[in-house]
């Protein structure tokens, strides 16, 4: 009797934490977006200072605000990510590779089930230095991008959203 009383107990402790802990998300401010670490230089060119963001091997340009990326039509008038027919999210992004090897990178959303996020790397601008890359999100929410290119690792958190409108 008391060890299912106690067992009750915690379940409804756990229960009841779980239910007012919101998980991160779209909606939820406690997905925190990965921010540059470091600043770019004015007219930086595709060298590796270009991208503001990684390690001396590998590096990416964040390239939307806040580690939030808004797609749809900005108010004026541009985009920085494009929403397909079947609500897919698309971005391109600026990388800068820094040893040989094939860049590859995938994408899994931290908030809820989704499936996986993919990337469409072009094979013609050799094996280091730039690349533009194009990401495809198939949801909003919290996303986590990995990246590697050889011994290269990098990783970082993005909030993507859809504007109204």
């Amino acid at each position: 009797m008391t060890c299912t009383l106690l067992l009750t107990a915690l379940a409804t402790a756990l229960w009841s934490a779980a239910s007012v802990t919101p998980a991160p998300g779209a909606s939820d401010p406690t997905c925190r977006g990965t921010l540059p670490n470091h600043v770019v230089p004015a007219d930086p060119g595709f060298g590796r200072a270009a991208f503001n963001y990684g390690t001396s091997r590998l590096r990416a340009h964040l390239n939307w605000k806040d580690g939030i990326l808004r797609a749809g039509t900005l108010p004026d008038g541009g985009s920085v990510a494009t929403i397909g027919a079947d609500g897919t999210i698309r971005v391109k992004q600026g990388w800068w590779r820094g040893q040989a090897g094939r860049l590859l990178i995938t994408g899994r959303r931290l908030d809820r089930s989704a499936p996986p996020a993919r990337a469409n790397v072009p094979t013609g601008y050799g094996d280091t230095g730039f690349t533009p890359v194009e990401l495809l999100f198939p949801t909003t929410g919290c996303w986590r991008v990995d990246a590697r290119q050889g011994t290269a690792k990098l990783s970082y958190v993005v909030r993507v959203v859809k504007l109204a409108g």
